[in-house]
């Protein structure tokens, strides 16, 4: 009993733990965001896959159900099922929607990328869309539409 306890608790600690404030740690301080404006000149919209993450937490929760159900053989049989629905379910809850977005930068480079597209907010990136590119390192960790600007 202390052994479910303990594992249902660790499940909720994982699903939870990206519920948290994603604010800066020790290792942001100090680093450079640059900023570049650009245009859009291209977009595709693209299926962002489950890396794994929702599949095995899915089935992790799915066998803990399903443990619960039966007993002997048929307890077996209830976990590996419930196993199975679970990683199904995590799998299809862990896609998203993006979008593949080429931008020319208003320094005459060219860059693609994938951005995910929010649920609840959704703004689909258009050519001719003015934007703003936040580069850190080698990465793009934002780009914001720039409203008062469009190029036709």
């Amino acid at each position: 009993m202390k052994r479910l306890i303990f594992t249902l608790f660790s499940s909720f600690l994982i699903i939870f733990s990206g519920c948290a404030n994603r604010g800066y740690t020790q290792a942001d301080v100090g680093n450079i965001l640059v900023n570049y404006k650009g245009t859009v000149v291209h977009t595709r919209e693209v299926n962002i896959k489950d890396s794994g993450e929702g599949t095995i937490l899915g089935a992790i929760i799915g066998g803990i159900i399903g443990h619960q159900i039966g007993k002997g053989t048929g307890k077996g049989v209830a976990t590996a099922a419930g196993a199975i629905a679970g990683g199904l379910a995590g799998n299809r809850l862990n896609q998203d929607k993006g979008q593949e977005v080429t931008i020319d930068l208003d320094n005459h480079q060219e860059v693609t990328t994938i951005i995910r597209v929010d649920k609840k907010h959704p703004y689909w990136l258009r050519p001719g869309d003015r934007v703003m590119v936040y580069v850190k390192g080698n990465r793009i960790v934002k780009i914001s539409p720039i409203f008062n600007e469009r190029v036709r």
